[in-house]
């Protein structure tokens, strides 16, 4: 029985070059710089090329091309880089999480202040009641944009294209366009017709939303050149409810609004939005207790 276990042990060993001249080639080959790597470790350019020599010898391979004023990575190079990056990148993942392993895990979401402020906020308690060693901190903003890991561990965004390369995209849901107005307004609305005499709430790019809601009521060539302009639908939803005109907006935005009285629509439509709600962060990072965690409560919601 003892000739077996050593025996296992042995067919595991592994022989695997310092650690030190791994992450030397890292940082030059993601750089393509001897001198941004040695920077960035905060060695000596000569410290770099030394340490990645070395890898070479131990492989018997070239990783590098040397030219003038700059380097390539050869063929084993760009098979051996990506490789060496996901290792190194797992190492450090994990021994972050077992340092945190005692205290309480920090998730950073990234979404728009709009979400934030009308349906995601609201919500929290439920999750710091069934999580409460999960601090969540907002990065919230008023403009469009793609999810940034390197500001965030996970994003709530819309888009129509989740295929960016190195991230999980997980749909929450797809949601229904409504237009939606105060009750004086909507007093005035009898037909599709009267819509045109209300200013159409535009926000910045967002115009798609309204061209593709007033299409599917039969309304077109609806114009917004003479609307008030808002860079979030956050504040074109407040301009909707004190009754400056009417705002298309994805229902889950102003579900309060409807059940309140504050808003209303006038005209229905079972038009849905072309994109979908997602949950994103980096693939590697899938396995994250908190990640999980916080994507099983938003999906529950």
């Amino acid at each position: 029985m003892n000739r077996i276990h050593v025996a296992s042990r042995e067919m595991v060993r592994r022989t695997l070059p310092p650690l030190t001249t791994l992450r030397a080639f890292e940082a030059a080959a993601r750089l393509l710089s001897f001198k941004g790597a040695a920077e960035e470790l905060r060695v000596t350019q000569s410290a770099i090329s030394h340490q990645v020599a070395s890898l070479e010898r131990n492989l018997g391979r070239p990783l590098f091309r040397r030219l003038p004023g700059r380097v390539e990575l050869s063929e084993e190079g760009m098979l051996y880089f990506p490789v060496v990056q996901d290792a190194l990148d797992r190492i450090s993942l994990t021994t972050d999480l077992i340092r945190q392993s005692g205290a309480p895990a920090s998730l950073t979401l990234q979404v728009y202040v709009t979400v934030a402020v009308r349906w995601l906020i609201p919500r929290l308690q439920t999750l710091r009641e069934t999580s409460p060693e999960i601090a969540v901190s907002l990065d919230a903003s008023l403009l469009d944009w793609e999810f940034n890991p390197d500001r965030a561990d996970v994003g709530l965004i819309y888009t129509r294209t989740p295929n960016r390369p190195n991230l999980t995209y997980v749909l929450l849901r797809r949601e229904k366009l409504v237009a939606v107005c105060s009750r004086d307004i909507a007093k005035a609305i009898k037909s599709v017709d009267d819509l045109r005499h209300f200013p159409f709430l535009a926000v910045s790019g967002r115009t798609e939303d309204v061209s593709i809601w007033a299409e599917s009521v039969g309304i077109s060539g609806l114009s917004q050149k003479s609307s008030p302009l808002f860079d979030s639908n956050l504040l074109a939803i407040e301009a909707a409810v004190s009754g400056q005109g009417i705002v298309v907006v994805p229902e889950f935005l102003v579900e309060a609004d409807l059940a309140s009285g504050s808003l209303v629509v006038p005209v229905q439509s079972d038009i849905m939005q072309p994109g979908g709600w997602y949950l994103a962060y980096l693939q590697r990072r899938g396995d994250e207790k908190a990640i999980q965690k916080f994507q099983n409560w938003i999906k529950s919601l």
